[in-house]
């Protein structure tokens, strides 16, 4: 419930527990079945649990009574996400789109009628909804709608029965998120200046005027984004997750009128992934991926309440709510090989205990290993990635993926990834490298991409490749590049920088033509679109000249492209370009659409059809001699020997 829901206008995101679990216990959510369940949330009064789950291509929701058995199914409903306990303790708030189109609309189903359908809250054609707090009383929630003008979001108020929205806020480009407190008051609001800068405006309840500040020397990116994670001090303060004048983000206690640092939690160099803090602006942990997953817990109270629950090693913590009290709990904890524990504590009644688990039917040794590696670039810039091993295989000799993340501002984790897995199991290692440009690792590391789309970016991937079988991991004939967005993009461009590298690509969703790519994007995306142009270059001849498209003559290895036809980031006109160019050309190229898709597959089926086209287009293109890579012609000497 208690999450600091906030939204975003950009719709482009290790500690050892081993002690006996407490005597008490709870009834499972779900009798055991093929379910994924996922998307928690505990009710503002702390007395009942939300989830999702998905099974044979349909995901639904469903509650339960902490003190009860029954699991309450609600009515089936297209692409609903993010569910949300409402303040009222009955109803429940979700976002659905159409087939991946990300035109949100915001429903409410109720909870003490299950049976009845939701109510379409924002029923506006072509209109984008954001969920961005749930927490009042009354069971009216704020939400961010482009509801006067498509390229801006303004803040209304919906409530659960329908009517016409009531507007808190108005709209104005590059509005970041929105800022409440625990009882869904509105108090402030994050924006993106003209000039790019980051400035944060707040007014408190009681008070008459907006005061604000500009963030020193952030330029907003993704991860520069400011995010308040405290109910507001009674001294005008409130802990904000942001960098400021720090490279990496941390927890910094922040002077709500002038902006000034009045205290930070200690970091590790790496940007701050979570943070959870109490009603009374406590901080209880935080978490940070240097490698392994870091977590940092500062109460006493609940550190002993965690160390009761036996969580494997180097559970990464995925997701949190809590009830607006804050003495309830759930914390969702995944590891690499994909066991989820969903741990709840009580901190009142100081009990703890695994309410749910998840995991595949196998044992440790027949499932994937993965391991944090780090990578020296070719101008000694340090990369830390991950790599994953097949079950019961060295590291030695392996056909390799380069599986590559998009953003490109976005960064791998250590924890479970559906790609990585399916991969593994069939017998590929996979690597995963944060390329420079990516975030996580602080703003130097990420201002280190700026011009760089399709140049060092690039070349980090390329190194990463040589380091892979330097090392003697990677097989030298049989490497191959795969990713999804940016990672698309530079599936694609390996086949124009590296032709010769790699034996076979794979991108999904991923730009083409750089222009085009700009000139599509969505009115609400466009105050953000100098962010990209700055890591393409602002000269449309480079970007042109930095786009696969460009360059069909030099591709010498086959691609497969996937694309979903409802992208609204990535237009499918840019596969079909592509695909068209291609085959004029005589290039070999296989393509896979789904209609039912946006940018990304979601739905289960989707996915193994993915994968399973996928990996059989990889191990096919293994079996041709004449296309096997060529890392001699791209690594050092020394990489090949």
């Amino acid at each position: 419930m208690f999450r600091f829901v906030f939204a975003i206008c950009l719709l482009l995101t290790g500690f050892s527990l081993g002690f006996p679990l407490s005597a008490q216990s709870l009834p499972p959510l779900l009798s055991p079945g093929a379910s994924y369940i996922h998307e928690f949330d505990i009710s503002a009064d702390g007395s009942m649990l939300l989830w999702a789950a998905e099974s044979n291509n349909k995901k639904q929701l469903y509650r339960r009574d902490l003190n009860g058995s029954e699991v309450i199914t609600f009515p089936f409903t297209a692409g609903l996400k993010t569910p949300h306990w409402s303040g009222d303790n009955r109803h429940i708030y979700v976002l659905a789109d159409q087939n991946g189109d990300e035109k949100y609309h915001v429903l409410a189903f109720d909870g003490w009628v299950p049976q009845a359908p939701p109510v379409d809250l924002t029923p506006f054609p072509g209109k984008t909804a954001l969920l961005v707090d749930t927490n009042n009383a009354d069971g009216s929630a704020l939400v961010a709608i482009n509801l006067a003008s498509p390229d801006a979001f303004g803040l209304y108020r919906v409530r659960p029965s329908g009517g016409k929205p009531e507007l808190v806020d108005e709209a104005a480009p590059g509005r970041l998120s929105w800022m409440s407190n625990a009882k869904g008051q509105y108090f402030g609001r994050v924006q993106m200046t003209k000039e790019g800068t980051v400035k944060v405006e707040t007014r408190l309840p009681g008070q008459n005027k907006w005061q604000g500040f500009t963030i020193p020397g952030s330029r907003w990116r993704s991860g520069d984004e400011v995010r308040v994670i405290s109910e507001p001090l009674p001294d005008n303060s409130a802990w904000f997750l942001a960098r400021n004048q720090l490279d990496a983000s941390t927890p910094q206690r922040l002077d709500l009128a002038t902006g000034k640092m009045l205290e930070q939690l200690p970091a590790d160099g790496t940007d701050t992934l979570m943070a959870v803090f109490d009603i009374d602006a406590k901080p209880l942990l935080v978490q940070s991926v240097p490698g392994y997953p870091s977590i940092r817990i500062f109460d006493a109270d609940f550190r002993k309440l965690l160390e009761r629950v036996p969580l494997p090693i180097h559970s990464f913590l995925k997701e949190t709510s809590s009830d607006l009290t804050t003495n309830r709990y759930l914390l969702a904890f995944m590891t690499d090989a994909g066991e989820e524990n969903l741990v709840f504590l009580d901190r009142k009644a100081g009990t703890s205990q695994i309410l749910f688990h998840q995991g595949a039917p196998l044992t440790p040794d027949q499932l994937p290993k993965t391991v944090p590696v780090t990578v020296t670039a070719r101008d000694q810039l340090k990369l830390q990635g991950y790599l994953t091993l097949p079950p019961n295989r060295e590291p030695h000799g392996l056909p390799l993926v380069l599986l590559v993340h998009g953003g490109p501002w976005m960064r791998d984790v250590w924890g479970y990834d559906g790609e990585v897995t399916y991969l593994a199991m069939n017998g590929f290692a996979v690597l995963r490298v944060n390329f420079r440009g990516s975030g996580g690792f602080g703003r130097n590391f990420e201002n280190a991409g700026a011009g760089e789309w399709g140049g060092k970016m690039q070349d980090d991937l390329t190194d990463a490749t040589c380091w892979a079988v330097a090392a003697g991991v990677a097989d030298p004939r049989k490497l191959a590049i795969m990713g999804g967005s940016y990672g698309g993009y530079a599936a694609s461009w390996a086949l124009v920088k590296t032709p010769k590298l790699f034996y076979a690509a794979i991108e999904q969703d991923g730009p083409e033509d750089l222009p085009a790519m700009l000139d599509e994007m969505q009115p609400y995306s466009q105050p953000f679109k100098p962010i990209m142009v700055s890591f393409m270059g602002p000269e449309r001849a480079r970007q042109w000249d930095h786009s696969p498209l460009a360059h069909i003559d030099q591709m010498q290895r086959p691609l497969f492209g996937v694309q979903g036809v409802n992208d609204p980031r990535i237009r499918v006109s840019q596969l079909q370009k592509l695909e068209k160019a291609m085959r004029q050309k005589n290039k070999e190229i296989t393509t896979l659409y789904f209609s039912d898709e946006g940018h990304g597959v979601s739905h289960e089926q989707s996915f193994l059809s993915f994968m399973q086209a996928a990996t059989k287009f990889l191990q096919d293109n293994q079996q041709n001699q004449a296309n096997a890579s060529m890392p001699e012609d791209y690594c050092p000497q020394s990489s090949t020997q």
